[in-house]
C-alpha cells in the first residue's frame, strides 16, 4: 500500500528576489507556486516576470503577509516567495517504514548538527553526484533556505533528501529495516578504506566541533576514520562527506 506525501514534504520554498531569479533560470526545475507581494517594483522583479512568461509560471500578487506565511522569513524574502517541486523528498520515518530493504545497494549521509548552510548545500551536492541521499533533521541543523539552494548549485531540486523531526528516530527507523549506521570519529574509528560496508548503510556526518551527538552513539554499528597525512587533524564537514559518498559509490557502481 503506498502513501500519500505530505505537501511540505513534496516542495522547497525558496524566497527572495535574486534566488528566485536564479531559479527561475534553472530550466530542469519545476515550480508549483510564485507569490509576489502587491506592488512589488524594480528591475529584478521585471526580469522574474519576464521569465515566468518564458517558463508559462503565472505568478500569483498577494499581500505582503501572505507572502511571509510562505517563506517564513519575513525579514528576507523582499516580498516574493516560490515552491519548487522536490520529486525526491520525502519524510525519513515514512520513507523507511514503507520501504523495505532490497537487494540493490544504498548509502545516505545522515546530517548531525552540520548548522552551516555552504556544508549543508555542498554535502548534498556530492551525495547526489555520488549516488547517496541525504538524511536532513529538523531539529539541529540548517533549515533549506536560499543559502543552501546556492552552495547546492540547483542540485538540491534533484537529489534524495529524507527530512526528520531528530536524527535518532530516523536511524532506528532505518535500522528496522536492516540499515547499518556508521559514525565518522576520530583516531578511535576503523579506517574507512579498510571497513566493508554492509549493502544498506547510513554514515552520520557530526557538527564539526563536537563531532557526532552523544544521543546517537548507541544507534552506532562501527566508528569509521578517514586516515590524514601531513599532521592533518580533521576535514571540512563537506569535505569529508565527499570522500565517503566517493568511497561508497567506489564499492557499488
Amino acid at each position: 500500500m503506498t502513501y500519500q506525501k505530505h505537501p511540505r514534504d513534496t516542495y522547497i520554498t525558496v524566497y527572495g528576489r535574486k534566488p528566485v531569479l536564479e531559479l527561475l533560470e534553472m530550466e530542469d526545475v519545476s515550480i508549483a507556486k510564485l507569490l509576489i507581494a502587491n506592488k512589488s517594483k524594480g528591475d529584478i522583479i521585471k526580469d522574474i516576470l519576464n521569465l515566468c512568461k518564458q517558463r508559462g509560471v503565472e505568478p500569483m500578487w498577494v499581500s505582503p503577509e501572505e507572502v511571509s506565511r510562505i517563506s517564513k522569513n519575513p525579514n528576507q524574502d523582499q516580498g516574493i516567495a516560490a515552491d519548487v517541486v522536490a520529486p525526491g523528498m520525502d519524510n525519513a520515518i515514512q520513507y523507511f517504514n514503507n520501504n523495505t530493504a532490497g537487494n540493490e545497494a544504498k548509502g545516505w549521509l545522515a546530517l548531525d548538527g552540520v548548522t552551516t548552510p555552504a556544508n549543508v548545500g555542498m554535502i548534498i551536492r556530492s551525495a547526489t553526484a555520488l549516488g547517496m541521499g541525504v538524511i536532513l533533521p529538523l531539529k539541529g541543523s540548517s533549515k533549506l533556505n536560499p543559502l543552501v539552494v546556492k552552495a547546492s548549485a540547483g542540485v538540491l531540486f534533484k537529489s534524495q533528501l529524507l527530512k526528520c523531526e531528530t536524527l535518532p528516530d530516523a536511524l532506528r527507523a532505518a535500522k528496522n529495516q536492516g540499515y547499518s549506521v556508521y559514525g565518522l570519529a576520530g583516531e578511535e574509528g576503523k579506517d574507512i578504506y579498510n571497513q566493508a560496508f554492509k549493502k544498506h548503510c547510513i554514515f552520520v556526518m557530526g557538527n564539526e566541533t563536537e563531532g557526532v551527538s552523544e544521543n546517537l552513539r548507541n544507534l552506532i554499528d562501527a566508528w569509521l576514520t578517514i586516515p590524514m597525512a601531513a599532521n592533518v587533524e580533521s576535514l571540512n564537514v563537506a569535505c569529508a562527506a565527499t570522500v565517503v559518498a566517493s568511497e561508497w559509490m567506489r564499492r557499488n557502481n
